[in-house]
């Protein structure tokens, strides 16, 4: 094969990839696409591995942003809360924020934009939920955005992948405090 890939891990670790048969021949002044599939198993763990050509060897390493470990769950506001209830304590992170003069639909879709996730219909404009489950394991991750008085934001995260739902209420405490 003229492009070839090689995976570089221990093969102990969780992040897996499928077998690539590569790119056979690209005649000249082309290009040619194809797809990589990396299963990252619900971790933020880098995937390492080398793409080879007749020019020589290229090591890649690939992350995901922690927003692309989800894919949107579509639920309706009394699935949202009765989830919600059952993952509380320990699994339950918030954190506060000010808006920085952001709106509720702006917040929106800043969350949408850092995380795969539905919006849930709310009867309260100014409470926002999102629900989303991880892509490996399908376990449920939800954020609840509250907009308050004077621009205060309560950004609460439920979620059994405890790590990340925290590492999720960082990024998105960050993201809307700028």
């Amino acid at each position: 094969a003229v492009v070839s890939t090689q995976s570089t891990g221990d093969g102990k670790g969780s992040v897996t990839m499928d077998d690539w048969i590569g790119i056979p021949v690209i005649p000249s002044g082309q290009t040619s696409q194809t797809c990589l599939y990396v299963n990252f198993n619900d971790t933020l763990q880098t995937a390492k591995f080398t793409i080879s050509c007749n020019k020589g060897r290229y090591p890649v390493k690939i992350q995901p942003p922690v927003g692309e470990l989800l894919v949107p769950q579509v639920l309706v506001e009394s699935e949202f809360d009765e989830l919600r209830s059952k993952l509380s304590g320990m699994h339950e992170t918030s954190g506060e924020c000010d808006s920085g003069g952001k709106s509720a639909s702006e917040i929106s879709q800043l969350v949408s934009s850092r995380i795969s996730s539905s919006l849930c219909f709310c009867g309260n404009a100014n409470s926002l939920k999102f629900g989303s489950k991880t892509v490996a394991t399908e376990r449920m991750l939800l954020v609840s955005v509250d907009v308050g008085e004077g621009g205060k934001v309560k950004v609460i995260v439920n979620s059994e992948a405890v790590v990340l739902g925290s590492m999720i209420l960082k990024d998105l405490v960050k993201g809307i405090g700028k």
